[in-house]
């Protein structure tokens, strides 16, 4: 590390002298006292550039380059030690305090960066050089007391004059990483702002116009164009073309008095014109520079957050087919599992077809879902010529309706072996299914007919009363006392009997069919439509009777998918067919 070190000191210290010292002659050129008084001290911006951008290693060159170039210009040895070391104070001073406070080495980065600059980041370092440089003067007789003020000032507002204006010069110009690209148009472009800087500063120093703000939008433009490399050039030229003229006792700023031109007075005016002018340039960089690092720093954000978003994309899309694949595997598993239901229930209603004598009978059952909690069943007993019918309606819907009406088949032993007190029968199937109702419940009729007579009982638990449609078109409803099936209430159901005539047509029905929806203006099929179509084709055979009801109460809902309920309709015609006909015929 230390050889590394003792290179680069041994590579920069030349370079730094020989650039110190060439800066130190220029300020020379326009001084004054003996020519050690510059009103614009350069070598101070030479320094203060040289440790922002290499640090301490500068140190030697600086002091070498400041302790020489003053030697030479007034050859005492004392002064020149003394004034070299003030020099060098004075940039390493600024240089350790605007390190410490804003953590970087350019002066202009940000709005914050360029106020700790411009006030503390100067200050301290030229005072500390114009004690030492100044009471050095005085003290070998250089500089009489009268003048000891005097020239303070004038050396104070050179070395921050330095500082302000040489110093962003330097470390943008000579920085490695802020090179200015520029093709050849824009390079024209930036040398002939320049050129109008000097044009306007010359015209405002002169006596001819007072126009001291002629230069002003010239360094903005070439500022906010050209960012850190115009406004350090144009605030450079500026400088100089001010402070020539003005020495000359040219503009404004040329101060007189009894003895004629006091220059320090008129320095001190101008410097405080020239702190204002490269101050504003200098604060419409930063901000430009601040705004610039924003909309770069979204663009950044705005890419990152679309790479995260594409990823995210990406593995929401890749976890979508992922998913997609178990639920179409879990869906064809549950489409198994429903066709299997479907077959295990089916197998619920009656296998064989019945055909009681002197009776026509028809069923048929269409659930929402595969699977549903209608359930009918029929028993026929021959021997005593007795037709036994159950229709029930669980509440619910798909698998959970579709295992109580399992349940409820499971009920119906009893009733199979007698179909005839329809009272005790439902007693029956309530105590027997409600432990496992919960919050369900069923409704449920039961008919019983003797075929031979005509005489007809029905029963029924909170179900659709018993409709029939007698030959003549009349219409009958057995409503007999019932309450729905449930855990809480006693059925209390009674029995009404009714006295059939041949061509009488018997309709039971779930609820499916009178609350059939229209979709868009939701209007239900309704129970005076169902019974006005039936009898009005009552006379066609039962399964075209079943057709159109079905067809019509499917395509009201919108089609057989858009069905909302389980649709179950039985039908049975009563022929007429007695007991002495039986024997006539045998």
């Amino acid at each position: 590390m230390k050889t590394v070190l003792y290179t680069r000191i041994f590579i920069w210290t030349p370079i730094i002298f020989i650039g110190y010292f060439i800066s130190a002659q220029i300020g020379f050129k326009i001084a004054f006292l003996n020519s050690q008084v510059s009103p614009v001290w350069p070598p101070e911006g030479v320094g203060l550039a040289s440790l922002l951008l290499l640090g301490p290693v500068a140190l030697p060159g600086i002091y070498i380059g400041a302790t020489l170039a003053n030697f030479f210009n007034n050859p005492h040895l004392q002064t020149a030690f003394i004034i070299g070391i003030g020099n060098t104070l004075s940039s390493y001073i600024n240089y350790r305090i605007i390190k410490r406070v804003t953590e970087k080495s350019d002066p202009i980065y940000s709005t914050k960066d360029l106020i700790y600059f411009l006030s503390i980041g100067t200050f301290p370092g030229s005072f500390v050089s114009t004690i030492m440089g100044v009471t050095s003067l005085w003290y070998w007789d250089f500089l009489s007391s009268e003048l000891y003020f005097n020239v303070f000032f004038t050396w104070f507002s050179g070395e921050m004059l330095g500082f302000l204006i040489v110093a962003p010069l330097l470390y943008v110009w000579f920085h490695p990483k802020a090179k200015l690209k520029l093709e050849l148009r824009k390079q024209i472009e930036l040398l002939l702002w320049i050129i109008l800087v000097y044009i306007s500063g010359s015209i405002a120093f002169s006596d001819e116009w007072p126009l001291l703000f002629l230069p002003i939008p010239f360094v903005i433009v070439t500022s906010i164009r050209f960012r850190q490399f115009g406004a350090t050039l144009s605030t450079v030229v500026l400088a100089f073309t001010a402070v020539t003229l003005t020495i000359e006792g040219k503009g404004v700023f040329a101060r007189r008095d009894e003895s004629g031109l006091s220059i320090n007075d008129s320095l001190i005016f101008l410097d405080a014109f020239l702190f204002c002018i490269s101050g504003i340039a200098y604060f419409l960089v930063t901000a430009t520079r601040e705004r610039e690092r924003a909309q770069l720093a979204s663009l950044k954000s705005l890419q990152v957050l679309n790479e995260l978003k594409e990823k995210a994309n990406e593995e929401l899309e890749l976890k979508v087919l992922e998913r997609t694949a178990v639920i179409e595997e879990q869906r064809t598993e549950i489409e198994k599992q429903l066709d299997m239901a479907k077959r295990i229930q089916e197998s619920l209603f009656p296998q064989k077809e019945i055909t009681p004598q002197g009776v026509e009978i028809l069923f048929k059952n269409i659930p929402m879902m595969k699977v549903g909690g209608d359930l009918y069943d029929i028993v026929w007993k021959p021997e005593r010529q007795e037709l036994g019918v159950f229709i029930c309606d669980v509440s619910g819907h798909g698998i959970p309706a579709a295992l109580l009406s399992a349940l409820v088949k499971t009920s119906l032993e009893k009733w199979k072996q007698d179909p005839v007190g329809l009272k005790d029968n439902l007693e029956s199937i309530r105590h027997q299914i409600i432990p496992n109702l919960r919050e369900h419940f069923v409704t449920a009729s039961l008919l019983h007919l003797h075929t031979g007579t005509g005489s007809l009982t029905f029963a029924r638990a909170g179900h659709f009363p018993l409709f029939i449609i007698r030959k003549s078109g009349a219409l009958v409803s057995l409503k007999p006392m019932g309450r729905i099936i449930t855990p809480i209430f006693e059925i209390l159901a009674e029995e009404e009997r009714f006295q059939l005539e041949t061509g009488d047509l018997i309709i039971m029905l779930t609820d499916g069919l009178t609350e059939a929806r229209e979709p868009e203006s939701l209007q239900m099929f309704g129970e005076e439509r169902l019974l006005h179509l039936i009898r009005d084709i009552r006379s066609l055979p039962l399964f075209e009777i079943q057709d159109q009801v079905f067809q019509s109460v499917i395509q009201l809902s919108g089609g057989i998918a858009a069905i909302q309920d389980d649709l179950t309709l039985g039908l049975i015609r009563y022929s007429g067919i007695t007991e002495e006909k039986d024997k006539i015929e045998s």
